[in-house]
């Protein structure tokens, strides 16, 4: 099956502040490989951004959106500090056509490397 990249964004709230943060990501849809985060305003690609993204405060992940299409892989496993969670997200319930994503709360210690991994 050939690889379809697609982007997205991740939305985070701080949780001292209130302030929201949103950040694109690109994921390259194959298995195994840490999705880019863009940094600044820069979109993430192949060989921009990083492969995770850090806040000065504890944050929530409560929501993503993805553009729809992806072909190979089916899920974000959400990684800290480069470590596996609990927590996997399913591509297809977060598709940015939906307008009734389902809810996140997945919290972050301030200067957590926050990062996420395709998986099938």
């Amino acid at each position: 099956m050939a690889a379809t990249p697609k982007t997205g964004s991740l939305h985070f709230r701080g949780l001292k502040t209130g302030t929201t943060y949103s950040k694109p990501i690109y994921n390259a849809d194959d298995e195994g490989v840490l999705c880019r985060i863009g940094i600044g305003g820069a979109t993430p690609g192949a060989t921009g951004g990083q492969d995770y993204c850090v806040f000065d405060e504890p944050v929530q992940l409560y929501d993503c959106a993805f553009v729809t299409g992806i072909a190979d892989t089916a899920n974000l496993l959400v990684l800290a500090n480069f470590n596996p969670t609990p927590y996997s997200i399913n591509w297809a319930s977060y598709v940015n056509t939906l307008a009734n994503r389902p809810p996140l709360n997945i919290q972050f210690k301030a200067g957590t490397r926050i990062s996420f991994q395709q998986v099938v």
